[in-house]
């Protein structure tokens, strides 16, 4: 997935290493650092040495955090399954308890 924040313009001199020049763009004409998949923490830290331009850092930041923590949304109605089958567990592992017990005795 494609992720994308606002960034004027890359600092002079900025190169993306070969590593990852085929995951993290700046598109001029958009105005956009773009950057396709997963950041991990040894990539933002490879890219965030790369320059010590305070505008740079930030976006960079942002993009880190929403290829990091953002994921795609769930299926309508996902969460309600997962506390329906959570619960439905949860009454089997009592019932389970409970003729057990009743077995014992």
């Amino acid at each position: 997935m494609l992720r994308r924040v606002k960034l004027e313009r890359l600092p002079d001199g900025l190169a993306f290493p070969e590593t990852l020049a085929d995951r993290i763009s700046h598109d001029a004409v958009s105005r956009e650092l773009r950057f396709h998949g997963f950041m991990s923490k040894v990539d933002f830290d490879k890219l965030v040495r790369l320059h010590n331009d305070i505008a740079y850092q930030r976006a960079l930041e942002r993009l880190f955090q929403i290829c990091t923590f953002e994921s795609a949304p769930e299926p309508a109605g996902w969460r309600s399954l997962t506390m329906l089958l959570a619960a439905g567990t949860a009454v089997a592992i009592v019932a389970l308890i409970v003729v057990a017990l009743l077995l014992v005795h």
